[in-house]
Order: C-alpha cells, then sequence, then structure tokens
C-alpha cells in the first residue's frame, strides 16, 4: 500500500544510509532540500510540482520514481541505477548525473540548465520536446533515445553523437538499411 501525505512533505537537513524510501505519493508543494541519500533504495515515489534542491545521491537505486512539473537544482547522482524513472515537464538546472544506469529515462519536456551527463547509460531515454539551455553529454550511451532532435543545442563529444545517429535519422525521416 502506497503512503500518501496529507500536507506536502518538508524534508530538510537530512542524511540517510542504507534505508528503504517509499513508496509514497507526495503532495503538490513539497519539498526535499539539503538531503543526502548514500546506498539506500528509492522505490515508487511520486511528486508533482514540487522542489527537489541541493540533493546528492550516491550508490542508490531508484525504481519507479517520478518527479513532474517540479524543479530539481543543485543535484547529483553519482552511480545510481534506475528503472521507471520520470522527470516529465520539470526544470533541471546546476545537476549532475554520473555514472548512472538510467535506461528508458524519461525527460519528456524538460527544460535543462546547466545540466552534465556522464558516462551513463541513457538507452532508449525519451527526450521530447526538450528544451535545452546548457546540457553536456559526455561517454553516455543514447541508442534508441527518443526526441534526440530536441537535444538540439546540446554539448557532445563525438561518441555521444554516433550512438544518437541511428534516433537522429529515423526522426528526420532517413531509413536506415
Amino acid at each position: 500500500m502506497r503512503a500518501v501525505t496529507e500536507e506536502p512533505l518538508d524534508l530538510h537537513d537530512r542524511t540517510f544510509s542504507n534505508e528503504r524510501l517509499g513508496p509514497a505519493d507526495l503532495i503538490t508543494n513539497s519539498e526535499i532540500v539539503e538531503v543526502v541519500l548514500e546506498d539506500c533504495d528509492i522505490i515508487g515515489v511520486t511528486a508533482q510540482k514540487s522542489r527537489l534542491e541541493r540533493v546528492k545521491i550516491t550508490g542508490s537505486r531508484l525504481r519507479g520514481v517520478t518527479w513532474a512539473a517540479g524543479v530539481i537544482r543543485g543535484l547529483t547522482l553519482d552511480l545510481v541505477n534506475g528503472t521507471d524513472l520520470s522527470c516529465r515537464f520539470s526544470t533541471l538546472r546546476v545537476v549532475t548525473i554520473r555514472d548512472c544506469q538510467l535506461p528508458e529515462a524519461d525527460f519528456t519536456e524538460v527544460e535543462f540548465d546547466q545540466v552534465l551527463f556522464e558516462r551513463c547509460d541513457l538507452r532508449g531515454a525519451k527526450f521530447d520536446h526538450a528544451k535545452v539551455k546548457k546540457l553536456r553529454i559526455v561517454g553516455c550511451n543514447l541508442a534508441g533515445a527518443s526526441g534526440a532532435v530536441d537535444l538540439r543545442g546540446a554539448s557532445m563529444e563525438l561518441d555521444d553523437v554516433l550512438s544518437l545517429a541511428p534516433s537522429l535519422a529515423r526522426e528526420i525521416g532517413i531509413t536506415i538499411e
């Protein structure tokens, strides 16, 4: 059974280590600020129109996590494995995602501003209708990603572009034989 908060969650200045967090449906306008999560399992957490700020998640697993139409600022993800992860319609500002396994992550209509993806598995990720202000992608696998043309303005290394090439070709109507 999922926990549903009656009031917005207001979580500040906390550290969690080796814990299981979730499932939970957070009320609109929840805030998670100055939080560190180390070696945790975060499962089935849904938040809408909420704020995640100055949060560091390392060596953890994210499963079934949705942060929709919210603001994510000052987030660092290191060595995180995630399945069924969505940040749809959110703003990501000053975010570093490094050495993460996030296949099929959903970044539909996300605004990327000062975001770095480094050495990540982003196979099948969704970037449809994304808005890029400042996005750098380094050493990532983008095979099968959708919304490749919406990454216009991103800075990428050649190998990253090559992993994205079939998706780009498909989206602009080129058939690869």
